[in-house]
């Protein structure tokens, strides 16, 4: 199917031309380095190493493209980044696309191509374009950023015209993404495939269950497809915007048994034996998000800036034929910033997220098993923060996090009976955009 397409669009993007060739002189090359520093109390955060402190936190990449045509363009960007235990720093190919304009109301992308999710994802890379050092992560999670920063296909992107009443820009894409096993998404399915399937085996009374420990976790995405709407209002400043986008995706997982014990967070008695007693054999799955929708306001005043969103993901998750989640996760932020003297920006930001919007206070998921705290299925931010611009090109950001919850994800780089509700984190960051 996504071969099929790409051969539409190919012919679409070829047709008007001839073989058409350029100068490299007319190659356009521009990067951008950042060092960060990252320090959390209590609890770990992106980094498994944060609590300590850890400057495992850096990003280069490098960007290049040409106008081939009066309408075609090209462009790749090659990144390296390290973030704790991603990345690493291999360097590996962020987005790479031929953009075909034939008019302002119409164009064509194909290839590694930014995928436009809220008004910001796009521009997620460019530390220029935002006033804190991480966006707002109840909508721009930053452990799936290599999974949403890019899809693999085609869309249709333009600008429609409506007089007074402002512009609208839309776009519309399909295609698939990499998910790749350095990814924190495999660790969370592991982790949620071996608590799921202990606790659907689980036996009597007190819960003895055999211990199911699923180690290989492996997905196969199907595809993703959305798109957007921004309004650019006839009000200066004003831009108001939705999008959607869902994906589907095959799982498949294997693992071990081992003998019965107490069901999970519950301490193994002196007579228990973690003697491996069989294998999960390969068995397949479903992680999908069925749609993630997101509604977008920001308004520009001079220096003030004042950014809303708001979002929602209908999340299905099986293991075999055992749901592990079915349920509505919600999420929004209010920000505000103000830039004064031409070179600082102060900001706030207060930001949510809930894994099951009908179950905000975590009751629900706290009562399937003594391991799982209510305070896991929440997360929410009050952040602080400082950009100090020492020259065009050159910046650096300082902020503090206040935050209530351990959802997205803080189970992979913290031991889960460890966690804190109420932690914290510190952040400073300094980047150059040549």
């Amino acid at each position: 199917m996504h071969k099929g397409i790409l051969v539409v669009l190919m012919v679409l993007l070829l047709s008007p031309l001839q073989a058409a060739a350029f100068d490299v002189a007319q190659l356009q090359i521009n990067g951008f380095l950042s060092q960060g520093y990252l320090d959390s109390s209590e609890n770990s955060f992106l980094a498994g190493d944060s609590v300590d402190g850890t400057t495992e936190f850096n990003e280069v990449g490098i960007a290049v493209s040409t106008q081939i045509s009066d309408k075609l363009r090209a462009g790749m960007q090659l990144l390296s980044r390290d973030l704790g235990n991603v990345g690493n720093n291999e360097v590996r190919l962020d987005w790479g696309f031929a953009d075909y304009r034939h008019e302002d109301y119409l164009g064509v992308r194909i290839g590694k191509v930014k995928l436009p999710m809220g008004l910001y994802n796009e521009g997620r890379d460019t530390d220029m374009l935002r006033p804190m050092v991480f966006l707002p992560q109840s909508i721009y999670d930053e452990t799936k950023r290599d999974l949403l920063v890019a899809y693999q296909g085609g869309g249709l992107y333009g600008n429609l015209s409506f007089g007074v009443l402002g512009d609208l820009d839309y776009h519309g894409f399909y295609g698939g993404i990499n998910i790749g096993d350095e990814s924190l998404l495999i660790n969370a399915l592991q982790q949620n495939a071996s608590f799921t399937l202990t606790s659907a085996n689980a036996t009597g009374p007190l819960g003895f269950a055999d211990q199911y420990k699923v180690n290989n976790v492996e997905v196969d995405n199907d595809y993703i497809a959305g798109g957007g709407l921004v309004l650019n209002s006839a009000l200066d400043g004003l831009r108001l915007g939705v999008s959607w986008l869902t994906v589907q995706n095959q799982l498949s997982y294997s693992g071990m048994i081992t003998e019965s014990q107490m069901n999970p967070g519950m301490p193994p008695t002196p007579n228990t034996s973690p003697d491996i007693i069989g294998t999960i054999p390969p068995s397949v799955g479903q992680l999908n998000n069925e749609a993630t929708y997101v509604a977008s306001l920001e308004y520009v005043y001079e220096n003030l800036t004042l950014v809303g969103e708001y979002s929602e993901t209908e999340r299905k998750q099986k293991f075999g034929n055992i749901t592990a989640i079915d349920a509505t996760s919600q999420s929004y932020y209010v920000m505000a910033a103000y830039t004064f003297m031409d070179r600082m920006t102060v900001s706030a930001l207060y930001d949510v997220y809930y894994s099951d919007k009908d179950d905000k206070d975590g009751d629900a998921f706290a009562a399937t098993s003594p391991s799982r705290q209510d305070f896991f299925s929440w997360r929410k931010d009050l952040g602080v923060g400082v950009r100090y611009d020492i020259t065009p090109n050159w910046l650096v950001k300082a902020e503090y996090h206040d935050v209530d919850g351990a959802a997205l994800f803080l189970t992979t780089v913290n031991d889960p009976a460890e966690l804190e509700q109420d932690w914290d984190y510190f952040v400073v960051k300094t980047s150059v955009n040549f």
